[in-house]
């Protein structure tokens, strides 16, 4: 049984969940198996290799009976890059009125998302996408998790709603999780670098405005020191700017929805 700290209630079905990659459902696995939300993923979690690694989290949902949303490893992550890279706004676009038809479509009342960390372009892209295509068709409830940040990121916070897992449902996440790990390296790092007893927490935060970016102008995103290290090993020839590509993105995503905020 799940042992919520805070009132969870507003965290019930009808949901839809939207991530970057195969992997991150494994951070709320338990709040997954309990609501079943609808579960998008934006990548097919190839990264700068070829290799997809969509099926297993295919696997682990149609294990845990819970069902796929309208977008599902549809883009590989140098696509996603190369879209943001050269301001593909259209695509975007598309994608927030595809999120929002369905969201009108099943009701949706609550839509949540990875965290805009600041650590991954494509984990600040779903909250994007996620806040606009929900201020679209006005879902009353949007929150984030923390990726990076780990379980415990939103410990302290006064909004935050934090589910603490049993015994038996933190040994099924961290079966599931070693399992795809060997997949996955970010998995195992991730258990390594926060131990396996952080991931009884999951934690969400309401997102009160979708697009603020969460750290102070001019302070460049820890995505782009990434892509710099990344261009220097020879996997990518060019960096995702904050200000450069990622704004612009983002203030043509805010005039698109700007005539529903009320």
């Amino acid at each position: 049984m799940v042992m919520p700290r805070t009132d969870s209630d507003r965290l019930s079905a009808p949901s839809l969940l939207l991530v970057a990659h195969p992997g991150h459902e494994l951070l709320l696995s338990g709040w997954v198996g309990d609501v079943k939300p609808f579960v998008c993923v934006l990548t097919d979690g190839s990264g700068h290799s070829s290799v997809s690694r969509l099926q297993l989290t295919a696997d682990f949902l149609e294990s845990a009976g819970v069902p796929r949303g309208p977008v599902f490893g549809r883009f590989n992550d140098r696509e996603l890059y190369e879209a943001m890279l050269s301001g593909h706004v259209a695509l975007f676009e598309s994608l927030v009125e595809e999120l929002a038809a369905f969201v009108s479509q099943h009701r949706i009342e609550t839509v949540v998302t990875d965290a805009m960390e600041g650590f991954n372009p494509v984990h600040d892209l779903c909250r994007m996408l996620a806040g606009a295509a929900s201020v679209l068709e006005r879902a009353p409830r949007r929150y984030e998790y923390p990726v990076h940040a780990g379980p415990h990121g939103y410990d302290g916070m006064a909004d935050a709603i934090l589910r603490d897992l049993d015994d038996a449902q933190l040994g099924q996440k961290i079966a599931a999780s070693r399992a795809m790990a060997q997949a996955i390296p970010d998995i195992g790092e991730m258990l390594d670098r926060f131990g396996e007893s952080a991931f009884r927490r999951e934690s969400f935060r309401p997102i009160d405005d979708w697009a603020a970016t969460g750290w102070v102008a001019g302070e460049p995103p820890l995505y782009e020191q990434i892509g710099e290290a990344r261009i220097a090993a020879g996997r990518y020839d060019r960096v995702i700017r904050h200000t450069d590509h990622f704004l612009p993105l983002l203030a043509a995503l805010r005039a698109m929805v700007s005539p529903c905020v009320s």
